[in-house]
């Protein structure tokens, strides 16, 4: 049913023994959801709070964790009550109102050029980095871990609510993003970031399961087998099965748009993008060389 909150959560999806347990983990986390809503509405929010909405969303939060913990009740109870915990003391409902939090991110597109990219052929958020140019010793010298971290709740925040308005758009739910990473340049020294990056799985995995659609790999180095046998241990099996590795060629473009429309796609991709604002170049780079050009004219 559709409504001006969303796609309502269908209990009936389910069948009978799922109905229960997901019926069981409702009641018994009733309490301390409704703390935790108390607490988020006396947050200064910019935006107002619609208990309706979130109750509704709470449900399908429900069932994302029932299946990612094998709708184990036990388990998801457990799981559920961490998160909620974890978002009380890191204070993430004002992560995407944070003014400090947003100035680093705009920081951090041009030291790791990414871009939201419109959606998927299955309505999925859709973002775009280019992995492979990141300026690693920049990263590491304005960053701290913990600011990396804030800045990687601040994105799934950020896609979590492109996926909820997507689906007041569509009026069918959507609840998980695609990531296309593009590999070309990269090389061993992106280890460096791999403590955070390991960090920030950690929360992929414990407080927004099932949010991962699709991870699509373009442009692997000769280095990517070596880079990739270091992190596949880290990856639970259900995220190993959402990857893809396209290798270089004339097979990029025909794969990606197996999963994304002409229109969403980057022209240097193959596709023919023309909503955004730096269209062609909609992944913008950033010229770090005209950057450090300046500072020496002006030490100078």
């Amino acid at each position: 049913m559709m409504t001006s909150i969303g796609p309502l959560f269908d209990i009936h999806q389910l069948n009978e023994e799922q109905q229960n347990k997901f019926q069981f983990v409702y009641n018994e986390l009733k309490p301390k959801y409704t703390s935790y809503l108390e607490h988020k509405l006396s947050l200064p929010l910019k935006t107002q709070v619609n208990n309706e909405e979130e109750e509704n969303e709470w449900n399908y939060e429900l069932h994302r964790f029932l299946r990612a913990r094998k709708w184990n009740v036990e388990h998801t109870i457990k799981a559920l009550e961490e998160m909620l915990q974890w978002r009380r003391d890191n204070q993430v409902d004002l992560v995407l109102e944070e003014e400090v939090t947003i100035q680093r991110a705009t920081l951090l597109q041009k030291i790791l050029p990414y871009m939201n990219h419109g959606y998927t052929k299955a309505d999925h958020p859709l973002y775009m980095e280019k992995s492979g140019i990141i300026y690693v010793g920049k990263i590491l010298s304005e960053f701290t871990t913990e600011q990396l971290l804030r800045h990687h709740v601040y994105w799934l925040e950020f896609n979590c609510r492109r996926a909820r308005e997507r689906s007041r758009q569509i009026g069918k739910h959507i609840e998980s993003f695609t990531i296309v990473s593009d590999l070309h340049g990269c090389n061993m020294e992106i280890r460096k970031i791999f403590p955070p990056f390991r960090q920030s799985l950690y929360i992929d995995n414990n407080y927004y399961p099932e949010r991962l659609g699709q991870m699509i790999f373009i442009n692997p180095p000769t280095v990517f087998p070596i880079l990739w046998n270091l992190v596949k241990p880290w990856l639970d099996p259900v995220t190993k099965s959402k990857i893809v590795v396209i290798k270089k060629g004339p097979e990029t473009t025909n794969t990606l748009l197996q999963y994304i429309d002409v229109e969403h796609l980057p022209l240097e991709y193959g596709g023919n993008c023309q909503s955004c604002p730096t269209a062609p170049d909609c992944i913008r780079v950033y010229d770090w060389n005209k950057e450090d050009t300046k500072e020496k004219s002006k030490k100078n």
